[in-house]
C-alpha cells in the first residue's frame, strides 16, 4: 500500500468540513436577510413592543444573568420571591446553558436574547445536517435541505416570544434514532476488541447515541415528549416488522434514555410539587389539545404573506375562515419544497400498502430508503392531528403537552430527508447516463464539468425558491417601534431607580395573574385592555436593578397574595401596599383600559401628587413612602401590623373539588373577621331560590333571578385552615330547554376586617374607587339538578 500524498489527510477534513460551515453560514444569511436585522440594533430586544410571551423569556435570561439561573428570582413576587417550579422550564437545562455562557460575555440581557435567538438557526442547521449525513443524503443536498429546514415558517412565528421553542435543534436527531429504529440500523454497537468485559458496549457509537439522547431530554419538554412517543412507535414497528429483540433492546434503552434525562432535568419541579402539592391554578385541559392539533391544510398551505403572487393571502383568508382568532397552526407550514417531499412520502407509503396488498410493481432503491421516512410521517401525523392520537394521550395520560401542531416540525425533517434522497437519486441518474455517452478523455472531462455546474445551478434554484417562499415579511417586526418602547422604558427606569434607595420594594398595578395572565380564566382581556398574556409588568424588573417587585408571584400559591387585593377597592390595596413596606407603586395603565384616568386621579388623590409618567405615556410610578408616613400616624402600630398580616397572608375564596361548594382559607393560626362577598345569578330564565351554608353552620335563602345578579355580602369568623360555603337549591324551576340548572357564584372575595380600620383613610367622598385589578371569576360554582322538559 502506497502512502497517501502530502496533505491529503487536511483535505479531506477541509472537505468534510466545508458542509457543516456552508450550512452555518447559509442559515445565519437567511435569518438576516429575511428578517432584516441590518436595521435592527442588537442591543434592543427584537420583540419588545408585541405583548405576548416575549418578555416572559426576557426574565427567563435576565433571571439567569443576574442571579446564576432561572428557576427562583429574589427581584419578583416581592416580599417573597418568585419561583417557577409550578411552571416548569428544565426541559430546557441545555438552552439555559448556553444562554448562561452568553452571559459570560456581555450582562445585556437583551444581547444574550438576541444571540441566542440567532444561535438556534446554525444550530438547527447543523443538527439537521447530521442527521441527513447519517441517513446518506450527499453534503450539498443535506447542506440545501437544512438551510430549509432551519428556515422553516415556525421558526420566524416563534422569534422570540417563544424564545425556547426556537431552539428546535433536537427535532433532526428524533427524526435520524426514529429511522435509525425502523429501518435496522445499528443504534448501539460493541467493541469487538474488549472480550466480554462491560466495557465492551461502550463503543463510539453506543456514546454518541446516549449523548444524542441527553440532547434530546434536554433541549425542550415538547421535543423531548414528542421524542419519546415517537420513538416508543419506532420500538413497536420494528418489533412487529420481525427486528428481533435487538430492535426491542435499542429502542428500550434509547426511550428510557431520554425519558430518564428529561426526569433529571425536571427532577427539581418535581420535588417541589411533591413538598407542596399540585397547583391547580396551572392546569391544561384536554380541550386544548385539540385547539392545537395539527391540520393537514395548515402543512401545505403557503406561509402567511407568501412572497410568491396570487399565493400572498391564501393562508390569511383560509385562518380568518376557520380559524378566527389565535391560530398557532396556521404558521406550520412545511413551504413549497418541503410541501413536495411530503407528497413524494404520501405517494410512497401508498406505494408501499399497495405492494403490501399483492399488486405488480418493481420497487426501486430511492423509495425503499424513503418508507421509513414516509412512516415517520404518517406516524407523526397521526398523533398530532385533531381528533388523533394525541387526543387520547391528553384524556388518558397527561394533557400537559398541549401544542400537537408542532410535530410539525418532525414532519418537515422527513419531508426534506425525501427532497435530499431526490436530489441525490436524480444527480446520480443523469451522470450515469452522462458518462455513458462521454467516452473518455478531454469530452468526458468537459461532462463532468458541465455535469457539476448542472448540479450546482439545480441545488441554487431549489434553495432559493424555498427559502424565498418559507420566509415572508409577514413575521417583520418593527425594530424602530421595539427601540423606542425600550429605550422609554430604560429611561422611565432609570428614573424610579434614582427616587429609590436600593433594595426598595415596588407595588404593581394592576393585579395580573402569573403566568400567563387572565386569558386562561375567562377574561376578554385583549380588546378592553391591551393585555393578551400579560407579561406587561414585567417591564420595570427587566429595565431597572436593585428593586424588587410584586410581580410575578406563581398563582395558586400562598406567595400570590396580590390576588387577594384584585377584587378590593384601590384604596384598600394602596393601604395594604404601605404596610406591607412597598416604597412605591408602578402602573400600567393600559392594563384598565378605559378606567385608567379614574385610576390615575384616584393615586393622585390617595399620595396627594400626580403620578410620575413615562415619555410614552405607558408606565406610571408613584412615591408611597410620604403615603406610608401618613398612614402609620394614622394608626396604632398593632393596627398597622395587622393590616401588614392581612395583606401578604390574606383569606382566600376559591373553588373547591365538589362544584356546588366554596372553600375558604385562613392561613393564620387564630380564626379572623371578615366580609363575604359574591354574586349569584341563575343561568336560566326564571329565579330559583338557594340555600347558602356558611362556616359554623349559619345558612340563608336568598332567590336568585336570571334577569339579574344578586349580591351576597355576609360577616363571618372564618376559622384557621379551609372551611366551606355550600348552596343548594330549594325548587326546580320550569323552563322549556335543557336538562340542568345552574346557579353561577362569581367574584366570591373575602375582605379581613384589618382593612376595615383605613376604609376612610383618604377617600374621595361620594366616588365609588375603582377595583385593584381586572377581576376573573375567583369561581363559577355551578349546582345541577335534573329539570323535566315541558
Amino acid at each position: 500500500m502506497t502512502d497517501p500524498p502530502p496533505g491529503a489527510g487536511h483535505r479531506r477534513r477541509g472537505a468534510v468540513a466545508v458542509g457543516p460551515l456552508a450550512t452555518a453560514a447559509l442559515t445565519l444569511l437567511g435569518a438576516v436577510l429575511s428578517m432584516e436585522l441590518w436595521k435592527a440594533n442588537l442591543g434592543v430586544p427584537l420583540r419588545y413592543t408585541q405583548v405576548d410571551d416575549s418578555k416572559f423569556y426576557f426574565m427567563l435570561v435576565k433571571g439567569i444573568i443576574d442571579h446564576g439561573w432561572y428557576q427562583t428570582n429574589a427581584n419578583l413576587g416581592a416580599p417573597f420571591g418568585a419561583r417557577l417550579y409550578d411552571f416548569p422550564q428544565g426541559a430546557d437545562n441545555l438552552n439555559f446553558l448556553l444562554i448562561k455562557g452568553l452571559g459570560l460575555v456581555t450582562s445585556s440581557w437583551a444581547v444574550v436574547t438576541n444571540l441566542f435567538f440567532l444561535l438556534t438557526f446554525p444550530l438547527t442547521g447543523l443538527a439537521a445536517y447530521y442527521a441527513l449525513r447519517r441517513l446518506e443524503v450527499s453534503p450539498a443536498a443535506a447542506c440545501v435541505c437544512s438551510v430549509l429546514f432551519s428556515l422553516l415558517p415556525y421558526h420566524f412565528y416563534r422569534q422570540e416570544s417563544q424564545l425556547l421553542l426556537s431552539a428546535y435543534y433536537s427535532v433532526p436527531l428524533t427524526g435520524y434514532l426514529f429511522i435509525a429504529l425502523v429501518s435496522g440500523r445499528p443504534v448501539f454497537a460493541s467493541r469487538p476488541d474488549a472480550g466480554r468485559r462491560a466495557l465492551a458496549l461502550v463503543s463510539g457509537r453506543s456514546v454518541l447515541s446516549v449523548l444524542t439522547c441527553v440532547v434530546i431530554g434536554s433541549a425542550g419538554l415538547y421535543y423531548a415528549g414528542f421524542a419519546i412517543v415517537l420513538l416508543l412507535a419506532a420500538t413497536i414497528v420494528a418489533v412487529v416488522g420481525g427486528r428481533g429483540r435487538s430492535a426491542l433492546a435499542s429502542g428500550a434503552v434509547v426511550c428510557l434514555v431520554v425519558g430518564a434525562t428529561l426526569v433529571f432535568n425536571l427532577a427539581p419541579s418535581i420535588r417541589y410539587g411533591l413538598e407542596h402539592g399540585a397547583n391547580t391554578a396551572i392546569v391544561r385541559t384536554p380541550i386544548e389539545s385539540e385547539q392545537l392539533g395539527l391540520r393537514l391544510s395548515n402543512l401545505l398551505l403557503p406561509v402567511q404573506g407568501d412572497r410568491i403572487p396570487g399565493l400572498t393571502k391564501v393562508s390569511g383568508n383560509y385562518a380568518a375562515k376557520t380559524s378566527p382568532g389565535y391560530c398557532e397552526s396556521c404558521n406550520a407550514g412545511l413551504g413549497v419544497v418541503g410541501s413536495g417531499g411530503f407528497i413524494v412520502l404520501c405517494l410512497v407509503g401508498l406505494s408501499a400498502l399497495v405492494g403490501v396488498a399483492g399488486v405488480a410493481g418493481a420497487r426501486r432503491a430511492w423509495q425503499a430508503r424513503l418508507r421509513p421516512a414516509a412512516l415517520g410521517a404518517a406516524v407523526a401525523f397521526g398523533i398530532g392531528t385533531t381528533g388523533g392520537v394525541s387526543a387520547l394521550i391528553a384524556y388518558f395520560v397527561t394533557p400537559d403537552l398541549r401544542g400537537w401542531n408542532r410535530l410539525s416540525l418532525f414532519i418537515a425533517f422527513f419531508s426534506f430527508l425525501a427532497v435530499g434522497t431526490l436530489l441525490d437519486g436524480a444527480r446520480r441518474r443523469v451522470g450515469r447516463r452522462a458518462a455513458a455517452g462521454a467516452g473518455g478523455g478531454a469530452a468526458a472531462g468537459r461532462t463532468a464539468v458541465r455535469r457539476g455546474l448542472g448540479w450546482a445551478i439545480v441545488l441554487v434554484v431549489v434553495l432559493g425558491l424555498g427559502a424565498t417562499e418559507e420566509t415572508s415579511n409577514f413575521y417583520l417586526v418593527s425594530y424602530s417601534a421595539a427601540a423606542r418602547s425600550y429605550h422609554a422604558d430604560q429611561a422611565f427606569g432609570r428614573v424610579i431607580e434614582a427616587s429609590m434607595p436600593r433594595g426598595s420594594s415596588i407595588f404593581e398595578l394592576p393585579y395580573v395573574p402569573f403566568p400567563e395572565g387572565y386569558h386562561v380564566a375567562g377574561v376578554p382581556t385583549t380588546a378592553t385592555t391591551g393585555f393578551a398574556t400579560s407579561y406587561e409588568l414585567l417591564r420595570p424588573y427587566l429595565n431597572t436593578t436593585g428593586l424588587d417587585f410584586s410581580f410575578a408571584a406563581v398563582k395558586g400559591r400562598p406567595t400570590d397574595w396580590e390576588s387577594a387585593l384584585s377584587a378590593k377597592p384601590l384604596n384598600l390595596a394602596v393601604a395594604g401596599a404601605a404596610a406591607a413596606g412597598f416604597s412605591g407603586i408602578y402602573v400600567d395603565p393600559r392594563g384598565y383600559g378605559p378606567q385608567a384616568s379614574r385610576v390615575g386621579e384616584w393615586l393622585r388623590q390617595l399620595v396627594g401628587a400626580a403620578p410620575l409618567a413615562s415619555s410614552l405615556a405607558n408606565a406610571w410610578f408613584v412615591d408611597l413612602r410620604p403615603y406610608a408616613a401618613a398612614l402609620d400616624a394614622s394608626a396604632s402600630p398593632a393596627a398597622i401590623a395587622g393590616l401588614r398580616q392581612a395583606t401578604l397572608h390574606p383569606l382566600q375564596a376559591a373553588c373547591g373539588p365538589n362544584p356546588a361548594v366554596l372553600e375558604l382559607t385562613n392561613p393564620g393560626r387564630a380564626p379572623a373577621r371578615a366580609s363575604f362577598s359574591a354574586t349569584l345569578q341563575n343561568t336560566v330564565p326564571g329565579q330559583l331560590p338557594v340555600e347558602i351554608t356558611f362556616p359554623g353552620g349559619a345558612s340563608e335563602e336568598r332567590t336568585v333571578y336570571a334577569s339579574k345578579p344578586t349580591m351576597l355580602e355576609r360577616r363571618l369568623v372564618i376559622p384557621p385552615g379551609t372551611s366551606t360555603v355550600t348552596f343548594r337549591t330549594l325548587a326546580t324551576p320550569k323552563v322549556k330547554a335543557g336538562p340542568a340548572v345552574s346557579v353561577a357564584v362569581s367574584g366570591a372575595n373575602l375582605t379581613d376586617a384589618a382593612f376595615a380600620r383605613f376604609r376612610s383613610f383618604r377617600t374621595i367622598r361620594g366616588r365609588t374607587p375603582p377595583l385593584t385589578g381586572l377581576v376573573a371569576p375567583s369561581c363559577s360554582v355551578q349546582y345541577e339538578a335534573t329539570v323535566p322538559p315541558l
